[in-house]
């Protein structure tokens, strides 16, 4: 890459003019705040980010390659549905229907019982 006045960015004289004092008394600051921080010289930040985006590529996960995923044996799947339908015992679902049906007349002598107690109220009040 050609830069404009022909300076190297990683050229570390190109820094040497920065006032390393302000770099030194924050690097003292983060210091303070925690013990697991790692002070990095200036003179190395640049060659640090090239060694990082250098393996950048190695250090990306894409998954499984493409070939293993178009692999899957599907040949049970079918049995594995079909198991599905048969979770709850054809003994259990009779149990239930029957259930049910009973639940409904049930609330159908329930119902049958609240009309005849409205009857009966109303009987009451016009016999008194």
């Amino acid at each position: 890459q050609d830069i404009p006045g022909g300076e190297d960015p990683t050229d570390p004289a190109r820094y040497r003019g920065i006032d390393r004092s302000r770099f030194q008394r924050d690097e003292l600051q983060s210091a303070g705040s925690s013990a697991s921080d790692v002070s990095i010289e200036v003179d190395n930040v640049l060659k640090i980010l090239k060694e990082f985006l250098r393996d950048f590529d190695k250090l990306r996960d894409d998954g499984p390659p493409k070939e293993i995923l178009d692999v899957r044996d599907n040949s049970k799947d079918g049995e594995y549905w079909e198991a599905l339908t048969h979770v709850i015992p054809e003994r259990t679902l009779k149990l239930w229907d029957a259930l049910g049906a009973a639940l409904l007349e049930y609330h159908k002598v329930l119902t049958r019982r609240a009309e005849l107690l409205s009857e009966a109220t109303i009987l009451q009040k016009q016999n008194s």
